[in-house]
């Protein structure tokens, strides 16, 4: 056995005591002696705790087929996957990377303390000769260790032990982890790594039992935050009966107020799942703590309540100042204390080029808002989201009645008090930083957009914006950027012509400028590879960007140029009803828009803002939406869980399949809005409630809402999860939701992969590819509840 201390021991009569425990503690960790009867919680000894009460890691041997929450982390250009193989959870490494830590499986989740004592314990082996480094220590920046040896692997299985004593502070957050990376790896590539019987021991711990984060056991699904009273509810209950069941709605006594006969639906593709639907739409009585009863089931308790989205829309556009950069987020916006935090990214106001981004200046590009979980700004997904803020702005005042909602000083920001809309104060903030992106006259490609300004590297969860001390670059200029900062830059100048002329004016120029540069660089486009440090947003198809920027631009300034573009694109009167870029990896999914298929907001733009288009013309756009819509609502008739939407050619959801379905819900909602018809407004309400809880997760995916809120979303300074002094997301929050791809190494060891679509989804904070939260999406989520209180106050 080796041993590794922190600190020396003088002999003495308390040192000897405290060695003879351990030595009485070693021999329970190898099976010698029985532990002692303890007071307290008890944990059963699971196949996932091998042998010992003791044990911190929550899983050591592997026997079920999981390795949570063990996960792999690869950094580029390091690459291969982890998976579970005959009881030993092992790492196929394809690419060692640079570092030691380019390749790595770690185990998180536990907490290491001052003046404890440690014992490890594990079996290792490898398909070839290598050097392997395990290590506790840090999870995050400074990544200090508190043990750690580098030890040879063999193809033959060696049990290996180690000793430790903690002396610095407490680690509520800390990890054990295995380094095979870099100049480790004596294997030639590819090699696989393999681990059991994992221990790491204190024997003042004692095992409890957390949170499960396994899907509920629930059989009655329903809109956790309630439903309006005079619209459309319906609930699903999970039931392999082919015949209709009885169901009563109690009262928070439990008295019957009403009840029926279930509508059986059967096998659902999506969900995998057998259903009935229990539509209860005729009791419209506002009431408090109802639930749905049936087959022996019951549900969450939910409201019937007229004002179930007030509170909610506030909370979903607070989002944007949470994650604004540049600023301090102080009380009293932030709302709580734990949710404010100093100045991020003070260094943005100067930013220079990437090497090799062709361009060897440095530009102001502070402010905007932190585009998802990490600590980038980009102007692509930036448009869309900033189109949303807009167009949901130009809808109310166009088509609603609910301007006053977000009139000056309504919401809680700090320019809350200077005459213009809130709405539109949060919109400018990011208008303004996307308007820095533009390059200088006098510069190569002068008015194209930078695509995006991010870290050189990704940074770790648990960083805050103003702990990031990461060097960050201006990436290369883009075709897409370019007429995204086009696109919205137009709205802009149309929105503030009368509020802020001078800011009009600016936006005008911008677009403008924008708009010739991307004709005359009309294929400088991003690939997929571009995402070291950041995402890639990458966009191998422009046209419906050239026709969306086209098409704002005509209706802010009525040029014959940009309608003459306009008409004569392929795109012109239309809303696609799915994705059709080839190179899109959700191609043919039911959507009308994304951060990369943008041809349909220009439609929505001219269909809903006064124009020079002829009337007729207007209303021929008006009717595309509207068959869009439809098609989205006869995908609710059909779908077990009633949502606009299907899975793809092979049974897959996407990535932010959510998003999909909350865009989709957009159209559906503006179709009300050109027709007045009710079942509209009816479909709107409905498709919401697979995102407040009414899916096979039993989810609510919305932070602070639902008996089973969102709770862990993958954010760098909402991570109360893995680090304890941050604070978890605030209310409000939309989680991006089910993805059959699952990119993330926590999603495949969670057990996911070969799911039905709609459970491929976990709330961990790690799980990147079905957990994370975005600006695009949260605007779309406020766009939705806003609408839907709308109606509910008429």
């Amino acid at each position: 056995m080796s041993a590794y201390t922190a600190e020396t021991f003088p002999l003495n009569r308390f040192s000897i005591v405290r060695i003879f425990g351990f030595v009485l503690f070693m021999m329970i960790l190898n099976g010698c002696l029985k532990p002692p009867l303890t007071t307290g919680p008890k944990v059963p000894l699971t196949s996932s705790d091998p042998g010992n009460p003791h044990n911190l890691l929550s899983n050591g041997t592997f026997d079920d087929g999981s390795s949570l929450p063990w996960t792999s982390s690869f950094t580029a250009p390091g690459s291969g996957q982890a998976f579970v193989e005959n009881g030993a959870y092992c790492l196929e490494v394809t690419n060692q990377g640079n570092n030691a830590w380019d390749a790595q499986v770690r185990h998180r989740e536990m907490v290491i303390q001052r003046g404890h004592s440690y014992s490890i314990r594990y079996t290792a082996w490898a398909s070839e000769n290598t050097k392997v480094r395990p290590k506790v220590g840090m999870a995050g920046p400074p990544y200090a260790e508190y043990w750690f040896e580098t030890i040879e692997l063999t193809p033959t299985p060696r049990v290996f032990t180690a000793f430790f004593r903690m002396s610095e502070k407490d680690d509520p957050t800390a990890e054990f982890t295995f380094h095979m990376g870099g100049a480790l790896a004596r294997a030639k590539t590819p090699f696989r790594v393999c681990l059991d019987d994992v221990v790491l021991a204190d024997p003042e711990f004692i095992r409890v039992a957390k949170e499960s984060t396994q899907p509920s056991s629930a059989n009655i699904f329903v809109n956790q935050q309630g439903y309006l009273p005079n619209l459309k509810k319906i609930a699903v209950m999970k039931s392999e009966s082919t015949a209709p069941l009885r169901w009563q709605l109690l009262d928070a006594s439990g008295a019957e107020v009403s009840s029926g006969m279930t509508g059986v639906f059967g096998r659902d593709t999506a969900s995998g799942d057998s259903l009935h639907w229990i539509d209860f739409s005729a009791f419209q009585k506002p009431m408090r703590g109802l639930v749905l009863q049936a087959g022996g089931f019951r549900s969450h308790p939910f409201d019937i309540d007229a004002r179930i989205y007030h509170r909610m829309k506030y909370d979903a556009l607070a989002y944007f100042y949470h994650n604004r950069s540049g600023i301090e987020i102080k009380l009293p916006y932030a709302g709580q204390k734990c949710w404010t935090r100093p100045a991020g990214h003070l260094g943005d106001k100067k930013v220079a080029c990437a090497p090799n981004s062709g361009c060897n200046y440095s530009l102001d590009v502070s402010g905007g808002w932190y585009d998802a979980g990490d600590h980038g700004k980009y102007v692509v997904n930036g448009g869309i989201s900033l189109w949303t803020l807009f167009n949901m702005y130009e809808r109310a005042k166009y088509l609603g009645t609910n301007s006053e909602d977000f009139a000056d000083g309504r919401m809680n920001i700090p320019e809350n008090r200077n005459g213009v809309s809130d709405l539109l104060d949060e919109a400018r903030y990011q208008m303004e930083f996307m308007l820095k992106m533009q390059v200088p006259e006098g510069m190569p490609l002068a008015g194209m957009a930078h695509h995006k300004i991010h870290d050189e590297n990704w940074t770790e969860l648990g960083v805050a914006p103003h702990e990031d001390k990461m060097t960050r670059y201006l990436q290369r200029p883009s075709t897409a950027a370019t007429l995204n900062l086009a696109a919205s830059a137009a709205q802009c100048a149309r929105i503030y012509k009368d509020i802020d002329p001078a800011f009009a004016a600016k936006c005008l120029t911008a677009a403008e400028r924008a708009w010739a540069a991307a004709q005359e660089n009309p294929d400088r486009l991003i690939t997929a590879q571009e995402s070291v440090g950041g995402g890639a947003y990458d966009d191998s198809h422009v046209q419906d960007e050239f026709y969306w920027a086209a098409a704002e631009l005509f209706v802010t300034s009525g040029k014959d140029i940009y309608r003459d573009y306009m008409v004569n694109q392929s795109q012109y009167f239309k809303a696609a009803a799915e994705v059709l870029k080839p190179q899109a990896s959700e191609a043919g999914m039911s959507t009308s828009m994304t951060w990369q298929n943008t041809e349909t907001l220009g439609t929505i733009s001219l269909a809903v803002v006064p124009n020079r288009l002829p009337a007729e013309e207007v209303e021929a756009m008006r009717r595309n939406l509207i068959n869009t819509a439809d098609s989205y609502v006869k995908l609710i008739d059909s779908e077990g869980y009633r949502v606009p939407f299907k899975p793809g050619p092979d049974n897959q959801y996407p990535w932010g399949s959510n998003s999909f379905i909350l865009n989709n819900l957009l159209l559906i909602a503006l179709a009300y809005d050109f027709t007045k018809e009710i079942e509209y407004l009816n479909n709107v309400a409905v498709g919401m409630d697979y995102i407040m809880g009414r899916n096979p997760m039993d989810q609510c995916y919305v932070t602070g809402y639902g008996d089973r809120p969102l709770r862990n979303p993958h954010h760098r300074f909402w991570s109360h999860q893995i680090k304890s002094s941050n604070p978890p997301a605030p209310p409000g929050a939309v989680s991006g939701g089910p993805n059959s791809s699952l990119q993330d190494p926590y999603a495949r060891a969670a057990g996911l992969v070969g799911r039905a679509p709609q459970k491929c989804f976990i709330d961990h904070i790690e799980s990147w590819s079905t957990n994370e939260i975005a600006i695009n999406w949260n605007a779309v989520f406020a766009w939705i509840t806003a609408f839907l209180d709308e109606q509910a106050s008429k």
